[in-house]
């Protein structure tokens, strides 16, 4: 051969010990999911990663991605279908989207109210008809009854939140479905299983109340 391939020499570092643990011995990978580069820790997936590297490696906060998950069909999934339904639909990396999804398993199975012993209730009901005209119906006062107190929050055609007389407040949030509109209701500071049970008589018979309502 006229050419022979040039042997690399050692680097002048090269017979230095490396010790285990040194941040030069750390790899973190990196891989690109559209426009954005995720780092992905060396470690088990974690639900409660840092608000900071979440929001830096997917672009948004963990309230932001609850918030998206619930309001999806996926909100009763379990952790696989939930981290593949992001990977899918957000182009999230499969480490961040099993963290994400742990994040909000833990989330739905445990109470978001400051007393250990309040819980929450979750119901979907549907109405069928528009989504606009459903919105207009739950914005009516009248319609939630004596223990109704007030308003705390409308984001018009998508939420709603409410407070009651029994220091209880319910926010519902309002999406297009296939057969009309699907509300998503979530009622807080339920103190103990009479009144969860009172909380889900109530809001059932509300909306057959509206059902028939729309449907004459």
């Amino acid at each position: 051969m006229l050419f022979r391939k040039k042997k690399e020499e050692p680097g002048i570092f090269a017979d230095l010990p490396v010790f285990e643990g040194h941040p030069s011995t750390q790899r973190v990978e990196i891989k690109k999911r559209g426009r954005r580069a995720m780092q992905i820790p060396a470690t088990a997936s974690n639900p409660d990663v840092r608000a900071d590297q979440l929001l830096a490696n997917t672009g948004r906060r963990r309230e932001e991605w609850l918030e998206l998950i619930f309001n999806s069909d996926s909100r009763e999934s379990k952790q696989k279908d939930i981290s593949l339904w992001l990977q899918e639909n957000y182009k999230v990396q499969k480490w961040w989207a099993n963290s994400i999804a742990l994040s909000y398993l833990q989330w739905r199975e445990a109470p978001k109210t400051h007393s250990a012993q309040d819980s929450v209730l979750r119901l979907a009901v549907t109405i069928p008809t528009t989504l606009p005209l459903t919105f207009s119906i739950f914005k009516t006062e009248s319609l939630y009854g004596e223990t109704f107190m007030r308003f705390l929050k409308q984001i018009p055609n998508e939420k709603l939140t409410l407070s009651f007389s029994d220091e209880t407040r319910a926010t519902l949030s309002f999406r297009t479905h296939e057969t009309g509109c699907e509300i998503l209701i979530e009622h807080e500071f339920i103190e103990n299983p009479v009144m969860l049970k009172a909380r889900t008589k109530y809001w059932n018979d509300l909306a057959s109340k509206v059902v028939q309502q729309v449907s004459r």
